[in-house]
């Protein structure tokens, strides 16, 4: 008997451990959800209505049965087929080899691609020979081991071996499910069958189901089924029927289920036509609920589908949405907005605190399913939550409080409390940044904190404050820049401001293994004690701009300014989480670790991440990026192979790819390198297009990678040399440009030939300007000295005609006074004297020298003349030459032995014969003429 009491005992406790620790177990993972995914008709440009949804095994693509057509979407782009009549697309479905089949009104065929890569459809219709078929629907599509099934509500038919047979229906069907490998349809007013070897057998015990619609038949657990009506759940288990879940029966019936899946982990997803879908575990639980309100665009949910990875896509009666339930990324959305945009969190006595500008809420961490409630008299902007020695703090719009349970209490009216740390120099106090000034706290004897003072030598809206090494505060203020601030030895005052001299607006200031650390607009800084000075961490350089530093039990994590979000591993090597750029509230981004759980505070939530699927993110597991199209001008190609190389013409050198990859849940970029063509790797963009223009001809490879897998796709294509260049018009191009080269030469010797004769004769032309410059100034220095002579010769002759002048002069003298001599006194030889000075006087003798020097000076003087005047006597000749040597008629008299007036009477004689006028000047005249 004690036995049996201490095995009640035991068993009674190890149900009570198990449940505690169910209850201490929840994670703050469990209050967020999958990321939803929402795809509206206006960015997929089809109706609104998803009837079907499927995968292509072969390239990952995802098909929707839309009321415009088939859609395509591969991760980055929607392509919309239509069926040649234009009908309502019902039903979808991927066989292996990747043919994509469809169903409509009176319609049904598959699509495959063409040469050229593009989706074309084969319609099978002409097949069937039943006039009713063009009034039916094909709802549902299976692959079955004997062919395709097609399934309308009156038929169902089945294609093998290029042939349509159709089966015999027990009554009209409503959908046909595939489930642990069987085939089963409700026939309408019977109950179930299962369809074995193209034959209908009827389930036993199934018949109560014939006034209820089947919406689903999915896997159950332990082997069996779930049957999905407009009435619940029932797990058939091979013999019986019975109620999945009393809870989610009642929620089902009420909201009316329309369509179920089963998951990987052995969860359910239901989605219904009044309030969206909920999420189950293994014996149908409700776990979570998603809807309008937290994120789902439309609470009609007309199909649901696994997609290869796990996540789950949604058909909505408005547009398609999809749940990341391979992402680790869990999410926490509100739809109405009641908890705003949050700023910080902490856990605190096994609850979640969030600080919004709302104000603060919180959630049980044991009941996550609950609402998050606001914390009363807490409303307003809420900034910071920090646990300090076991205590909540609040840094509030109205001041800073203690947050007890779900109570406050107030500790400081100062307002705006942005954020506080506690002193390490100073273990028993804490500093706060305000929005006026820094305030200090310290415990009263009961352990508890409490404001004590503010420094008030220092007034500045402070964002950040950090301790330094040496016990120096350092201060991020919202707009006037960084300070180091010496700080007295009671903490009441500044006793040294010194401001942080920077090249570049700072940004975010924070400590990291024990540094201070600063970003800006360019770098990254860390301050170094010894130099007291900010320098630029080299080891960040090239990593793009850092917006903001978190440390992480030891590990450094870096949000750029472009929104990623990253590591550096050991090989100096980035590797990025992707994570959505909308996951950060803009200018204060917060980032936590709570319970080996990352956490991101959102504009309306927060962001959570599992520390064990961090090493898996930046493994970069995902898929392989798909280079899906290449367009040169009109022409398209969607069948690009990384194995046989793409032919193309000279002038189709303007290229342009598209880019996909069929990672739905993560936010893709693509990097590129084209070979023979660039340098490197492009930088990672969303961009799935690239444009190559104005290739010149040769062979190129194209290389494709994404942030989420290190596996590069590769496309070969060739431009071709024009159809002239060949290895003939090679060899003619190279003989043509010998020739050239050889005329070029053989024409610039001849031009050097013909600059060399230039030259010289340039070279000779200014030889004999030179010459004959010479010879002129030979000439012209031998004219002045010709002149000289002439003058000298003139000079001489009038010396000598001077002279002779004056002898007679002196002669006629002598000749009158020997006359005057008395005739008495006269000797003997006086008559010798005076024929002795007659015969001196201006003798011809004299004329004929004095004529010879007149020529030597004044060359042809009388040739000229006589030539001119040819009637003049020798006495006018003299007299010519007289008067051109410009003597007056007194000294021409006495050279002639005249009278004066007989000179006069000479010249007058000598004017006539001359025919000059009274009025000019004789001399003149004979002096300008000769």
């Amino acid at each position: 008997m004690v036995f049996f009491i201490k095995r009640a005992f035991q068993i009674h406790f190890l149900i009570f451990i198990l449940k505690c620790s169910h209850v201490f177990g929840q994670s703050i993972e469990s209050l967020s959800q999958p990321d939803i995914i929402n795809h509206a008709h206006q960015s997929y440009k089809a109706h609104r209505q998803n009837w079907d949804i499927a995968q292509n095994p072969v390239n990952n693509f995802m098909y929707f049965a839309n009321s415009k057509g088939l859609l395509e979407y591969d991760g980055t782009q929607w392509t919309t087929f239509e069926l040649p009549a234009k009908q309502i697309v019902r039903s979808v479905f991927c066989d292996q080899k990747g043919l994509v089949w469809t169903g409509a009104l009176g319609e049904f065929g598959y699509w495959q691609k063409n040469d050229l890569g593009l989706l074309v459809y084969h319609s099978l219709k002409e097949k069937i020979q039943d006039r009713y078929f063009n009034q039916e629907e094909i709802w549902h599509i299976l692959e079955t081991p004997n062919g395709i099934l097609f399934q309308s509500f009156a038929y169902i038919y089945l294609y093998k071996n290029g042939k349509i047979e159709k089966l015999k229906n027990p009554g009209n069907v409503l959908y046909v499910f595939e489930a642990n490998n069987r085939y089963i349809l409700e026939v309408l007013d019977k109950g179930l069958y299962e369809l074995k070897n193209e034959k209908f057998e009827f389930i036993p015990e199934s018949e109560f189901l014939k006034n209820e619609s089947v919406h689903s038949i999915i896997a159950g657990p332990n082997s069996s089924i779930l049957i999905g009506t407009n009435r619940g759940i029932y797990k058939y288990d091979g013999t019986s029927f019975s109620l999945f879940n009393l809870k989610t029966q009642q929620y089902l019936r009420q909201n009316q289920l329309n369509a179920g899946i089963r998951l990987g982990n052995g969860n359910y997803i239901f989605g219904t036509i009044l309030n969206g879908l909920i999420l189950t575990d293994t014996t149908g639980n409700i776990i979570t609920l998603i809807n309008q309100k937290n994120g789902l665009q439309n609470n009609t949910v007309l199909s649901l589908k696994n997609d290869r990875v796990g996540n789950v896509w949604i058909g909505l009666d408005n547009g398609i949405s999809m749940l990341a339930m391979s992402s680790p990324f869990k999410y926490f959305e509100e739809g109405d907005g009641e908890l705003g945009t949050v700023f910080d969190a902490a856990v605190f006595q096994n609850r979640l605190y969030l600080a919004t500008n709302h104000g603060v809420f919180y959630n049980q961490l044991t009941k996550p399913n609950q609402k998050f409630q606001l914390i009363p008299n807490t409303q307003s902007q809420t900034w910071d939550l920090e646990v300090i020695d076991n205590q909540l703090f609040c840094g509030h719009n109205n001041g800073t409080f203690r947050i007890d349970g779900l109570g406050i209490t107030a500790i400081s009216t100062v307002t705006g409390g942005l954020v506080i740390k506690k002193l390490k120099q100073f273990p028993e106090h804490l500093i706060q940044g305000t929005y006026t000034r820094p305030c200090i706290y310290k415990k009263d004897p009961k352990g508890n904190w409490t404001f004590s003072h503010t420094i008030d030598n220092f007034s500045a809206p402070i964002k950040q404050i950090e301790e330094g090494q040496n016990g120096e505060i350092f201060v991020n203020t919202l707009n006037n820049g960084v300070f180091r601030i010496l700080l007295s030895k009671d903490l009441k005052k500044a006793e040294k401001i010194i401001p942080v001299k920077l090249n570049y607006v700072p940004k975010n200031l924070s400590k990291i293994n024990q540094k201070i650390v600063l970003t800006t607009e360019s770098d990254v800084l860390e301050y170094n004690n010894q130099n007291q000075q900010f320098e630029v961490r080299k080891d960040l350089v090239g990593l793009g701009n850092i917006h903001k530093i978190f440390e992480i039990k030891d590990e450094q994590w870096y949000l750029r300014s472009d929104g990623t979000f990253g590591k550096i591993n050991s090989q100096k090597k980035w590797l990025e989480l992707p994570l959505k750029k909308d996951s950060w509230v803009t200018g204060y981004e917060n980032l936590l670790f709570l319970d080996s759980t990352f956490f991101l505070c959102k504009e309306n939530g927060f962001v959570t991440l599992n520390e064990k699927s961090i090493d898996k993110l930046l493994g970069q597991n995902g898929t392989k990026p798909i280079i899906k199209s290449m367009v040169v001008g009109t022409f398209s190609t969607y069948n690009l192979s990384d194995q046989l190389p793409f032919d193309l013409k000279y002038n189709q050198n303007s290229l342009k790819f598209t880019f996909s990859s069929p990672d739905y849940s993560t936010s893709i970029k693509f990097s590129y390198w084209l070979e023979n063509y660039m340098a490197g790797w492009s930088e990672f963009s969303e961009n799935f297009e690239k444009e190559f223009n104005n290739l010149p001809p040769g062979e190129y490879i194209l290389h494709l990678k994404t942030n989420t897998n290190s596996e590069t796709t590769r496309f070969k294509f060739a431009i071709n040399d024009p159809w002239y260049w060949n290895i003939w018009s090679k060899m003619l191009f190279i003989i043509l440009i010998i020739s050239a080269f050889s005329y070029l030469y053989k024409l610039h010797n001849k031009r050097l030939e013909q600059q060399n004769q230039k030259l010289i004769k340039e070279k000779e032309e200014e030889l004999n300007a030179q010459i004959e410059h010479n010879r002129q100034e030979i000439i012209r220095l031998r004219n002045e000295q010709l002149e000289k002579d002439v003058v000298r010769k003139s000079e001489e002759l009038a010396n000598s005609t001077m002279q002779l002048i004056k002898k007679n002069e002196l002669l006629k003298k002598l000749k009158f006074e020997s006359q005057q001599i008395d005739n008495q006194s006269k000797v003997g030889n006086y008559n010798l004297i005076v024929k002795l000075i007659d015969s001196n006087i201006s003798s011809g003798q004299d004329w004929k020298v004095f004529e010879q020097n007149f020529n030597r000076v004044h060359e042809a003087f009388f040739k000229k003349l006589l030539e001119i005047y040819p009637d003049l006597s020798s006495g006018d000749l003299k007299l010519s030459a007289y008067l051109r040597m410009n003597l007056s008629s007194k000294e021409i008299a006495q050279l002639l032995n005249i009278t004066s007036r007989s000179v006069e009477l000479k010249r007058y004689r000598l004017r006539k014969k001359m025919n000059l006028s009274t009025e000019e000047n004789l001399v003149e005249w004979f002096m300008s003429s000769f």
